[in-house]
């Protein structure tokens, strides 16, 4: 009989996986105990998110925090607002004072704060993952002092008052893989310092518990200066892997969070005769059957134009291949701010407002895009009122018909 039922829930879930979308699938699952039962387990949901991916639902906004919901004519605007409408995006369920909290990171619906520690360093944080939809958390434990002990007075990585936003640290999470398909996706959490003549970075894993140790490359391998040469926080992400810019070279460190191994990546050929000013000239973005694209902005020409190259790669040691390039429309030159992220083909693109309205603080918005690369379509994501705008994530969670918790 124990056979029978489990046969008869995996046909179910045959089933259910493939009805055409996630409003079908919650009207599906309400009109028997025996689909709801189904289709509201891990194992299920995490299969149809996988065939059934959610478009980005709006821009999130570390600094605030704030989340600028999609806005209609965008197929996702509905879900965005009832996202915005359910989810505390405030982290007022966190331990007080909700102000000393400061959002780091967001992946797969979680969120990354931290905030001073009682002993006032920068540098080792009190560190919380949390679902802003069902207002769950969980704190991490400190860094062992064994660990610890390796760290000499890093270098400051945002902030430089010596107040709640100062860091020295540079901490964002990372989507592990998991065999067991009935038990919550694990995470972990990578932990970086630069020190004077070196890198050091930890890692805590979900399931186990603990914070480890990585090996990151020599410093003489990331950079000739006595000072260390990477930025941390302008990182791009792609399939399992992390990229920062290494500074005053054309090179990436490399973070393969699958083996939890640095490396060092050579990106010259790609970058000659280009200026290359600021370090969100270059994205990297997931395409099919694992390989990685790598978008680099051109846009400081002569004809004021801003020009998109489209590189791609399956492994490191590949010879990376131009498959296209795209040049935007003209209006966009001056405007141009980057890439945050992409999904199924488009691009969502931050622009600046024009120059003419420079002088109207009412049109002084930044604008968020998005753009298909093969029909050349363009349209508004989403909008705010502000002359300046840093960090921003593109929010790519799920309707909260379909969320469980994640934390």
């Amino acid at each position: 009989m124990g056979c029978m039922l489990a046969l008869t829930d995996d046909l179910l879930a045959e089933v259910l996986t493939r009805v055409p979308s996630p409003a079908d699938l919650a009207r599906a699952s309400a009109s028997c105990a025996s689909l709801r039962r189904v289709a509201t387990s891990p194992r299920f949901l995490r299969r149809f998110r996988s065939l059934h991916a959610q478009p980005p639902l709006g821009v999130f906004f570390p600094d605030g925090p704030v989340f600028y919901p999609a806005l209609p004519p965008n197929p996702s605007a509905p879900a965005a607002r009832a996202l915005d409408l359910a989810a505390d995006f405030s982290f007022a369920f966190l331990p007080p004072p909700g102000r000393s909290w400061l959002v780091r990171d967001h992946r797969d619906g979680r969120f990354l704060l931290d905030r001073i520690a009682p002993s006032g360093s920068t540098a080792f944080t009190e560190v919380a993952v949390c679902d802003p939809l069902f207002r769950r958390y969980i704190l991490l434990p400190p860094i062992p002092d064994d660990l610890a002990a390796s760290v000499e007075n890093p270098y400051l990585q945002r902030g430089g008052d010596e107040g709640l936003q100062s860091r020295s640290n540079e901490i964002f999470l990372a989507s592990r893989t998991n065999d067991d398909r009935d038990s919550d996706l694990p995470f972990a959490v990578i932990w970086m310092a630069c020190c004077r003549g070196k890198l050091v970075a930890f890692y805590f894993c979900s399931q186990s518990r603990q914070w480890r140790a990585l090996s990151p490359p020599v410093h003489h391998a990331l950079s000739m200066r006595r000072v260390m040469g990477v930025r941390l926080g302008q990182r791009n992400h792609a399939h399992g892997c992390f990229y920062w810019m290494i500074t005053l070279t054309r090179r990436w460190l490399v973070l393969d969070t699958r083996k939890m191994e640095f490396s060092i990546l050579d990106i010259l050929p790609v970058l000659l005769g280009r200026t290359m000013m600021f370090s969100n000239q270059i994205t990297t973005l997931e395409s099919g059957e694992g390989r990685t694209t790598v978008v680099v902005s051109d846009l400081f020409r002569a004809d004021k134009r801003c020009v998109l190259y489209f590189y791609t790669f399956m492994s490191f040691s590949d010879r990376w291949r131009l498959q296209h390039k795209i040049t935007l429309p003209e209006e966009w030159g001056d405007r141009f701010r980057g890439i945050i992220g992409a999904f199924e083909g488009c691009l969502f693109i931050k622009l600046d407002h024009p120059k003419e309205n420079l002088g109207d603080p009412v049109e002084q918005n930044v604008t968020y895009f998005w753009f298909d690369v093969k029909t050349m379509q363009l349209g508004r994501f989403t909008e705010i009122s502000s002359a300046t705008v840093n960090e921003a994530y593109l929010y790519t969670g799920f309707a909260p018909s379909l969320s469980l918790p994640s934390v």
